[in-house]
């Protein structure tokens, strides 16, 4: 057996391969109304370079405030990151000053922030918010060769016209070009790792799916990027992401790679979420089952298993024992009592 504590479980399994970035026992909390609100609560992943990975779970998880924590973009007050370790390509994030953190953003790392109308800058033409990063962090291009980078990237994310579209504001765009410019944004000096914040919220099924494919062409076409997608649909993991990390309750609860996750969900958490899945081999009559009661608040999580209140299988330890995230198949990681490793100890001595 290999018991694996918060941080150990970033660092665990495939050794082989270089992790660009990799998260380590990550504390956000939030001072409100003279109380902690514990957003992010030891929280550890790592990510492969090249590869895309998921983080999902239900609103108010953790998803979104783990990749603002990761861009150094909580506001202080009231928010703070009050731990852990963020290195990226070899380096601590949350030892970077703000300057510094400031060349890393839309340069190494970018984001495609979950409503592009609130993103978006409503006074100002989508040219001059594509051009502004590129002259920021390209300061030897001229102006007529950003002007033609910015067209560039408006023409690779598949918006006709680019040149004059240029000189359109944010509100001149649908809402699926909108979300095609802060692709074209995000991904205009080539990062090497893109956090996707929710990119097809609000967005029709044809537009999610064009948007979807589009992030992943562009990365081939850029390079060896690498995707953190956050996302509360299923189905959106299973179509674009190679491993994924289940969250909830400011905790992830389950790490896996996409395939044995939908084949066998270890966590009951992770079962709930997809038996609630409408299933087209499964008879159309039958009700879809759900995961009763709510997520707790994050200003008074219980004690011991964050998902304990609402599990099935809820035993009397749950409520009073916090679950480590342990290794319990080879490169499979779960937070729960009742989740037997197995096979981890063969494995690993068969590799040695």
């Amino acid at each position: 057996m290999s018991d694996v504590s918060e941080t150990g479980a970033a660092q665990a399994g495939g050794t082989d391969r270089k992790k660009l970035l990799e998260v380590k026992n990550l504390r956000t909390y939030f001072d409100v109304e003279g109380k902690t609100a514990k957003a992010v609560d030891g929280v550890s992943f790592h990510v492969f370079a090249n590869e895309v990975f998921g983080i999902v779970g239900e609103s108010g998880s953790g998803k979104s405030v783990t990749s603002l924590s990761i861009m150094r973009l909580i506001p202080d007050p009231p928010g703070r990151i009050e731990g852990g370790e963020i290195w990226f390509n070899g380096t601590n994030l949350l030892d970077m000053s703000y300057a510094e953190m400031r060349k890393i953003r839309g340069n190494e790392i970018s984001m495609i922030f979950q409503e592009p109308m609130t993103a978006l800058n409503p006074v100002f033409t989508i040219g001059f918010q594509l051009k502004e990063a590129i002259r920021h962090h390209r300061k030897g291009l001229t102006k007529a060769e950003v002007t033609d980078r910015a067209e560039e990237m408006l023409t690779l994310v598949g918006i006709p016209d680019a040149r004059r579209r240029l000189k359109n504001y944010p509100h001149e765009f649908s809402g699926g070009m909108r979300q095609r410019a802060m692709i074209a944004m995000a991904l205009a000096l080539e990062p090497r790792l893109l956090i996707a914040d929710e990119p097809t919220t609000a967005l029709d099924v044809t537009i999610q799916a064009q948007i979807l494919e589009l992030m992943l062409s562009v990365r081939e076409k850029t390079g060896d990027a690498s995707i953190l997608l956050i996302t509360h649909d299923l189905a959106v993991v299973a179509e674009t992401c190679d491993r994924v990390a289940v969250m909830y309750g400011g905790k992830v609860q389950e790490i896996s790679d996409v395939k044995r996750l939908f084949a066998e969900p270890l966590h009951p958490y992770t079962q709930g979420l997809l038996t609630s899945l409408p299933r087209p081999d499964k008879e159309r009559r039958k009700r879809l089952q759900t995961i009763p009661g709510i997520v707790p608040s994050i200003m008074n999580m219980p004690p011991g298993c964050k998902f304990a209140e609402r599990c099935p299988l809820r035993e009397s330890r749950c409520d009073t024992i916090e679950p480590e995230l342990v290794e319990v198949r080879p490169d499979r990681f779960a937070r729960c009592h009742l989740v037997e490793p197995e096979g981890v100890a063969d494995a690993q001595e068969a590799q040695a």
